[in-house]
């Protein structure tokens, strides 16, 4: 793919003037913050990858927030080294440091599940994450029609 087509796909005509652009390019980094910073608040969306561990389609719907997920585990593991780094040296209030380990290991622990139930399907399932990937990587953005053939066929699949 040429770079004049992965920037037509990227930045469609008038994009600096489409709200819906915007709000699609603010959306997904916040989300993903938030579920770095926050990741019992989607305990709901866990609880349904968890039941439905065995769906690519369902899971695909977690990759928008799965670098969130990845982000939460390393964030919120580091946050634990620190913390019991800080005990060691007697800085922080015992109730204080425990609120906080609990936090670090409740949002640790999720995003742990989430990061192995989704590693488990795409080991046991590659040919539909495959599918998923490409779909994702070539279907046209933002309601502009397609132009190339794997834009076509993402948009099939995707039907």
């Amino acid at each position: 793919m040429r770079l004049g087509s992965r920037l037509r796909g990227e930045f469609p005509r008038g994009w600096c003037r489409s709200a819906r652009w915007w709000i699609t390019g603010i959306r997904d980094p916040a989300l993903s913050i938030g579920t770095a910073v926050a990741t019992v608040v989607f305990v709901g969306e866990i609880m349904r990858a968890v039941r439905h561990r065995d769906e690519p389609r369902t899971l695909a719907h977690l990759s928008s927030t799965f670098e969130g997920y990845v982000a939460g585990l390393l964030v919120n593991s580091t946050g634990l080294v620190v913390l019991v780094a800080m005990a060691i040296e007697d800085r922080l209030p015992v109730v204080l440091t425990a609120l906080l380990a609990g936090w670090c290991l409740l949002n640790t622990a999720i995003s742990a599940t989430v990061f192995v139930v989704v590693a488990r399907s795409r080991i046991r399932q590659p040919a539909a994450w495959d599918e998923l990937d490409f779909v994702e990587q070539h279907a046209p953005k933002y309601g502009r029609p397609p132009e190339t053939i794997e834009e076509y066929r993402a948009q099939q699949l995707q039907e």
